[in-house]
């Protein structure tokens, strides 16, 4: 432990030793200890702008962070996403998405409704579909997957190549803390055989994280469905028809949404 520690520079909190290597750095490059560290939940930029003071302030803001979590906050829905979950609280207009990039994920930092401005979510680095507050639906741009592209055959049983396409989801924000936050949306794969099924199953799964998302931001949107104009109507069915032509939802499901944006 002496080896790793560098007692003879404390942590301004607990007074513990802090790490010789990439230690977490305050302003005036002041390192913490790990367990100081873990409870910060700040976008790191930030954390390197913090004075002792500033620390103090943000991991008392924590403390009621937490019991917050413990008294309060009561999840009314947990949608799943990647490695983690998004636990919502429709009474309270909360949510929280325990990451690691966030600090302790027994503390996940709290959001309010208000303060998510819009989402995205990505398909190899590249956004497939996006909302923001203000918007009147998602703006879907699938990259479907081609069978003639990325795939081989292994030379020793002359079976399709592993394919795999990884999914981000962003989540941009106005907390004081946090601007953006970005978790994992899961992963798609498979032999070139099979994979278009597991690809499609697995969009599949982001609509009810979609869904959510786009129910928080438009709790604080009032009539911006209901003020919609011909034209978006004719657009979004010309969007969801394009879902319908690249096997993302059915035909069943199409002509429910067909029905709702015609008030039918």
């Amino acid at each position: 432990m002496g080896l790793f520690t560098n007692n003879k520079k404390p942590c301004p909190i607990c007074g513990e030793g802090t790490p010789r290597l990439l230690a977490t750095q305050i302003a005036g490059n002041t390192p913490l200890c790990d367990d100081c560290s873990r409870k910060v939940s700040m976008v790191s930029s930030q954390v390197s702008k913090l004075s002792v003071e500033g620390l103090k302030e943000h991991l008392l803001k924590r403390e009621e962070n937490a019991n917050y979590l413990k008294t309060v906050f009561a999840p009314t829905k947990r949608i799943e996403v990647g490695w983690t979950h998004i636990n919502i609280d429709e009474v309270n207009r909360t949510f929280t998405i325990p990451l690691n990039i966030c600090g302790d994920t027994k503390n996940p930092p709290v959001f309010k409704f208000e303060e998510l401005q819009g989402y995205e979510i990505l398909e190899e680095y590249t956004p497939i579909e996006r909302f923001n507050r203000g918007d009147v639906s998602p703006l879907c741009t699938p990259m479907m997957y081609n069978p003639v592209i990325q795939f081989g055959f292994d030379d020793k049983d002359d079976k399709a190549e592993l394919i795999n396409r990884s999914f981000t989801l962003n989540l941009y924000l106005t907390n004081p803390c946090w601007d953006k936050v970005e978790s994992s949306a899961g992963s798609a794969s498979g032999h070139e055989r099979d994979f278009h099924r597991d690809y499609i199953n697995h969009l599949n799964t982001l609509r009810p994280v979609s869904a959510a998302l786009v129910g928080i931001i438009g709790s604080n949107v009032s009539g911006n469905v209901a003020q919609s104009n011909v034209g978006s109507i004719s657009d979004d069915l010309i969007k969801f028809k394009e879902l319908l032509d690249a096997g993302i939802i059915n035909q069943d499901e199409f002509d429910i949404k067909k029905k709702q944006l015609l008030g039918l």
